[in-house]
Formats: C-alpha cells, structure tokens, sequence
C-alpha cells in the first residue's frame, strides 16, 4: 500500500493506492482513496492494459501508444505505474562512472534498449549506492533530452528488506511540480488474492 502526492502550481491531489504485482506480466493497481477516485483501478496481463472507472462501470483498453501518458495526473506514466518495461530483457546496461567513497559511493550504470525492442526510453541512467539499492534514475528521450528524474530517499526496512520508501519523480520541463509516492506497507514473496487479476 502507498499514498501518491501530485504537486503542480495549480493544485495538488491526494491518493491511497493499493498495488500487486506477480511475476514480471501481471500488475493491478487500486486506489482506496479519496471518495471521489476510490475504485478506479489499472490491469496489466502481459502486454495489455485497461483502467476501470466504477461510477460509470466501464473498461476502457489503454493501447500501447498511450504508455507515456501521466497515470491519474500524475509524473508517473502508465508504463512506470504497471511495471510494463522490463529493465533486465529490454535493456542493455553498462557502468559508466563512480562517484564519491565508502558508504557514499554511488555507481552509474547506464542502460539502452536491445536492438528491435519497442521500449519507451532512449537511455536511462540509474545511481545505485554500495547496499546494490538506487538512489536516482534519469530517464532520456530518443533524442538524448533529459524527461524525468526519480529519486529515491527514506531507506528502511520494510516488508523484511531494505527498501527505499519514498520515491519523488519530477519532470524538468514541469516547474514547481512533482509526484512522490510514499510506500506505506510492503509484503515480499507472498501469496496475491485470488481475483486480482
């Protein structure tokens, strides 16, 4: 479970989400909170994707073209919200740099898509600190243009494992607005409810 808090100059929106995910092509994502969004759901199977919009009990299908779009308004896409990109199959990763020493070293490793893969990043570059854990991403266009930044902060354990619990994606072209995305309650390698997807 987490909560999302999407800032922009004009207003700021609050939600309580509750997220599964199995294997590396299932993922559903529910938000419990507030009233007025409270039901709306996101489903990955595979390649696919709908959203459910309870008041009026309709599915829509999400087409692999709108991948890039914000998910519920926010900084975050629907691929980053769905696990839709697979790091590991679409990527190909190299080290690039390291910065600092001992508990403040951080590694930079870069990644870009496999050749033929449909991927939605021309690069991304990911800041890992010396417990294997990240500690930014910076994704880039085709074009080589800076998009968005994650960055991770708060390390704790959680669920039985370290993990960073607040995750803050800002978009540069988007002054004086940011998504952060604070993990509530995590549960590692346990049995998801039947029906969820």
């Amino acid at each position: 479970t987490l909560s999302m808090r999407i800032v922009t100059p004009h207003w700021t929106r609050e939600l309580s989400v509750a997220f599964w995910l199995s294997g590396s092509d299932r993922a559903c994502v529910k938000i419990s909170a507030p009233p007025k969004e409270a039901g709306i759901a996101s489903l990955r199977l595979g390649g696919s994707m709908w959203n459910y919009f309870p008041k009026v009990e309709r599915t829509v299908k999400i087409p692999v073209s709108l991948m890039m779009q914000p998910w519920m308004g926010s900084d975050f896409t629907n691929d980053d919200m769905m696990r839709a990109t697979s790091f590991a199959k679409d990527y190909t990763h190299s080290f690039k740099s390291v910065r600092g020493t001992g508990e403040s070293a951080e590694w930079e490793v870069a990644s870009v898509p496999k050749d033929g893969v449909p991927v939605l990043w021309g690069k991304i570059v990911t800041s890992v600190g010396p417990d294997y854990l990240p500690r930014k991403q910076e994704f880039y266009s085709e074009r080589g243009v800076l998009t968005k930044v994650l960055t991770y902060d708060d390390f704790q354990v959680i669920g039985g494992r370290r993990y960073p619990r607040v995750w803050t994606m800002r978009a540069p072209a988007k002054k004086d607005s940011f998504t952060r995305i604070v993990y509530r309650s995590i549960l590692f390698d346990g049995p998801v409810p039947s029906g969820v997807f």
